[in-house]
């Protein structure tokens, strides 16, 4: 055993009483010492864990223009075997504090993902991130997602795996790439994914409520406001727009509240949620976990291209009619009124 190896056992051991006496921010802090440690000794180019270096680019079938780098060890100066050892049980939510569960969260931030905290805890935040990255990297739709580690998701993340975007930039630039049937985007800066996070988007169905709004369809406030009972169609359109306004901290609508929404297509904004499920549930607007909403505001700004991909048309191939909301809507057996 070498000396980082060393330091590391006894920093795990500490972060498990650190645990159980409650000091996260003491557990985070040895985290972030440690990446620092293995990214000095590995270096900052190589990131997997089983020692394949990035290179060949394999495509994924034509339907599916996104690109993964995959392991390329042929005539590689590293022969460090890239077999990977078998994950014993499937790593599911709410299991004990382990070191493989710390490995899978650490893999996850390296490669763009938002687990929170390296503690070995496999919490919700760590099980949503599982779920995005079974999308992108795997390619699995949101209604096949598991969020369980298991040993295909083990050795695709000990595999020298990246996400590429589906719209390279190429000059520097910010955008953001959202995919409804993954229910996942992702932040692209210089082609590089800065966060990769699950989302829950527009569940497709019809609804009908009472609302009490002070806003009209483009966020302008209204004054003074007007209830009235409403319908709508959940529904988050493909296409391609631009982030062109954002509001700082807890936002209430008519239809619940957003934390931190950047908006980009009329009223439909990427903001944080409290529930963000495996499957689309939303009216129509992209959830993020409220904690990874904390972090998008820096990332993105006002101007930066949106791509919504709705999992059949390419979203330069939007119509404006398709790209456009379903605006709400008198509900038609409305039994109620104002005045």
């Amino acid at each position: 055993m070498n000396h980082h190896q060393l330091t590391d056992l006894l920093e795990r051991r500490a972060d498990d009483v650190a645990l159980r006496a409650g000091s996260l921010p003491a557990i985070r802090r040895r985290a972030t010492q440690r990446r620092a440690r293995t990214r000095t000794a590995v270096g900052v180019a190589s990131v997997s864990l089983a020692g394949a270096t990035f290179a060949a680019v394999r495509s994924l079938p034509a339907h599916d223009d996104r690109r993964v780098v995959a392991a390329d060890t042929t005539g590689a100066a590293d022969t460090t075997s890239t077999t990977v050892a078998p994950l014993g049980q499937p790593l599911v939510r709410d299991m004990p504090v382990s070191d493989e569960v710390r490995d899978v969260q650490q893999r996850l931030t390296d490669l763009g993902f938002d687990p929170g905290p390296v503690d070995g805890l496999f919490g919700e935040s760590t099980q949503q991130a599982v779920w995005a990255f079974e999308g992108v990297a795997l390619g699995r739709p949101y209604a096949t997602q598991t969020g369980m580690v298991d040993e295909t998701v083990w050795q695709a993340l000990r595999s020298a795996t990246t996400i590429a975007p589906r719209r390279p930039d190429g000059d520097g630039a910010t955008h953001v790439e959202i995919y409804l049937d993954l229910q996942v985007a992702v932040v692209f800066t210089e082609d590089k994914p800065t966060l990769i996070t699950h989302i829950s988007s527009g569940s497709g169905e019809t609804w009908c409520e009472l609302i009490h709004s002070d806003t009209d369809d483009t966020g302008n406030t209204i004054d003074p406001p007007v209830e009235k009972e409403v319908c709508g169609v959940a529904k988050t359109p493909g296409g391609v727009f631009k982030i062109y306004r954002r509001f700082d901290g807890n936002r209430a609508t008519p239809l619940g509240g957003m934390f931190n929404p950047l908006y980009f297509n009329f009223g439909i904004a990427i903001y944080g949620a409290h529930n963000v499920p495996v499957q689309p549930v939303s009216h129509g607007g992209i959830r993020i976990p409220m904690f990874i909403a904390e972090r998008v505001p820096s990332l993105v700004k006002n101007g930066d291209v949106v791509y919504v991909w709705d999992g059949a048309t390419e979203p330069e191939q939007q119509t404006k009619k398709e790209m456009t909301p379903i605006f709400d809507y008198p509900n038609p057996d409305a039994t109620t009124t104002t005045g």
